[in-house]
């Protein structure tokens, strides 16, 4: 057999790789609107239902694959979208009207 060089050269490198992806993965959610309770009031929707919906949209959207951001398409394209992948990420309607909610708030506008 073969003389197999490891992935990870050091003990440091391998760290620093692995820290390098935590910050990138964390600052991908951490552009994500986080809504307010002015949202909430405006919208009359718990303000804890919105941020339910947010966390379900990082939990299983973006165990898959990157979040888009919510500007990013209106309410009506977030639904289909959503609808399509609620199978995949083994969701239940619950849980796809509270990531609607969340995504709804900042949406592009129709």
């Amino acid at each position: 057999m073969k003389n197999l060089k490891p992935v990870c050269f050091s003990r440091s490198l391998c760290n620093y790789l692995a820290i390098l992806a935590i910050v990138i993965l964390s600052g991908c959610v951490a552009g994500l609107y986080i809504p307010t309770q002015k949202d909430a009031l405006i919208q009359n929707i718990p303000l804890e239902t919105l941020t339910s919906g947010r966390n379900l949209y990082v939990k299983n959207c973006g165990s898959c694959h990157n979040l888009y951001i919510p500007s990013r398409y209106t309410k009506s394209e977030w639904t289909k979208l959503v609808d399509k992948m609620k199978v995949r990420s083994k969701i239940d309607n619950k849980q796809v009207i509270l990531i609607n909610q969340y995504l709804g708030l900042s949406a592009k506008k129709e």
